[in-house]
């Protein structure tokens, strides 16, 4: 039974089926490349994208699509360190409750003071048109640990052991999704990003917004959808609410979308970029479902003997 394999073997037999699972996958979107239709394409990308600034959304899609892998990358990382000192520790985890509250504050001005300093080059952003952009970020971190710390407060150990193992799952999905396919389908395929020089004179329709221009990398597939469904995908999975898995496909779901609303991919670029960070983060989650078990699990108990049956 697989069940009961040593450790190492589970291990490596798990890796071996991720390796095949995305050998075969990798095949099957190089040759979806084939598929590509531009004037199809072009069609959708221009119905999809307004062609006028819309209030707030503008500034909201570019949230999205500029820091939605940042805000759940720092996330996920804080909280696995956090695992890792806080252990079966009670008093250590009611600390760490306390800790990512006041990281909350903390991160939630941090992100804030981009409105004023982002202009200048400091720390790691880049000048923004929609500078309010950081007011969602401020927002949004703040909510993310500030909900995160209940975690220490009203999870036990093996709940929380076993999004360590997801968390482990996920770099897994990250490394082929993202360090071994994506780059490397981008390479052989090439195909030119809708805003650059070769789609001229057509591409002059497409509303340009000048916080996200990008001409140069290959469009198929998206990195951006790719990278954000591989993050999302094994938590989707390893959530255990109806509303936990929702808001995480929805959230990678609409920030796909940004990247057809910039104009920074084409449809089916987006498209297939989704899929293969969503089956690769499937297929890494099913592969090592075994280390997501409870550790100790309660006994089952005896049925109960009835009298005279002796």
């Amino acid at each position: 039974m697989y069940r009961d394999l040593p450790v190492f073997l589970k291990l490596f037999f798990s890796l071996v089926l991720v390796v095949i699972g995305y050998l075969v996958l990798y095949q099957i979107f190089l040759l979806g490349a084939k598929l590509i239709n531009d004037p199809i394409d072009r069609a959708i990308l221009l119905a999809m994208q307004p062609d006028h600034y819309v209030p707030v959304l503008d500034e909201f899609i570019m949230f999205l699509t500029h820091f939605s892998t940042y805000l759940f990358s720092i996330t996920a990382i804080s909280w696995q360190v956090t695992y890792l000192i806080v252990r079966r520790n009670k008093t250590a985890n009611k600390i760490a409750g306390y800790v990512w509250r006041i990281l909350a504050l903390l991160l939630g001005i941090y992100h804030l003071c981009g409105l004023w300093i982002s202009s200048y080059g400091i720390f790691w952003w880049r000048p923004h048109e929609y500078r309010s952009v950081f007011i969602f970020l401020s927002i949004a971190s703040f909510l993310v640990f500030w909900f995160g710390a209940k975690t220490w407060e009203k999870w036990d150990y093996q709940e929380r052991r076993r999004w360590s193992r997801i968390f482990w799952i996920t770099l897994i999905s990250v490394f082929f999704t993202n360090y071994l396919g994506e780059d490397s389908i981008k390479r052989i395929v090439g195909r030119p990003r809708p805003l650059n020089e070769k789609h001229e004179p057509w591409n002059r329709q497409v509303r340009v917004i000048k916080d996200e221009v990008v001409k140069a990398s290959p469009s198929y597939i998206s990195g951006h959808a790719s990278s954000l469904f591989a993050l999302l995908t094994p938590a989707i999975w390893g959530a255990r609410k109806k509303w936990a898995k929702g808001a995480l496909a929805s959230w990678a779901t609409v920030h796909a979308y940004t990247r057809v609303y910039t104009a920074a991919h084409f449809p089916y670029c987006v498209l297939m970029g989704s899929l293969f960070g969503f089956l690769i983060g499937t297929l890494c989650y099913w592969s090592f479902w075994w280390c997501l078990e409870p550790k100790d699990k309660p006994p089952v108990p005896a049925p109960p003997v009835k009298a005279g049956t002796a």
